[in-house]
């Protein structure tokens, strides 16, 4: 009800979700990205404590549906999932896997960080080699992270081009002209 002013009142019960998940509430959703340097930038974003970057094909993971691939969030399977939980439907009926999907890019954070998804069920918290056999973790020790934000900045990765609102193009504008 909150939000209502904020959106055009047409989203999908799969994109209302999508945007829970880019805003800060709790889903069963794990963001991931295509972009290799959007991954790097999250896994610096917090300087106190080491980052990882996780990378997988989501095209190995291990689901019931032979030739699953990563569908769109219209597919079946996806739609459903959410449903239950946007409608408040029986949990019991989720896939009894985890799985990839990309949303439509029609929220300019989505777009940015180039998303995609992971849908968590209930009894398979996270992905393991045993879900995807490709699934690789890259360690970010504390220390590299001003460096490594230093050079995704001057390649042009910064909040601005993450997040895309105005409040991230004003912090990149007072950094770039040294404002206070």
């Amino acid at each position: 009800m909150e939000a209502a002013g904020r959106l055009n009142g047409r989203e999908t019960a799969a994109e209302l979700y999508f945007i829970q998940q880019h805003y800060g509430l709790p889903t069963r959703l794990l963001d991931w990205t295509h972009n290799p340097l959007a991954s790097l930038f999250f896994a610096v974003d917090k300087p106190d404590h080491d980052g990882e970057v996780f990378l997988m094909d989501a095209y190995q993971m291990k689901t019931d549906v032979p030739n699953f691939g990563v569908p769109t969030s219209r597919h079946r399977i996806a739609t459903q999932a959410i449903e239950r939980i946007v409608y408040w439907r029986d949990e019991s009926k989720f896939p009894s896997f985890t799985f990839p999907f990309r949303p439509d890019h029609f929220d300019i954070r989505i777009a940015y960080q180039h998303s995609c998804f992971t849908f968590h069920v209930p009894t398979k918290a996270i992905i393991t080699e045993s879900e995807n056999p490709t699934l690789k973790r890259f360690k970010i020790p504390m220390d590299a992270k001003d460096t490594i934000r230093r050079e995704l900045s001057r390649l042009g990765i910064d909040e601005f081009r993450i997040y895309g609102d105005l409040e991230s193009l004003a912090k990149r504008l007072k950094t770039a002209h040294n404002i206070r």
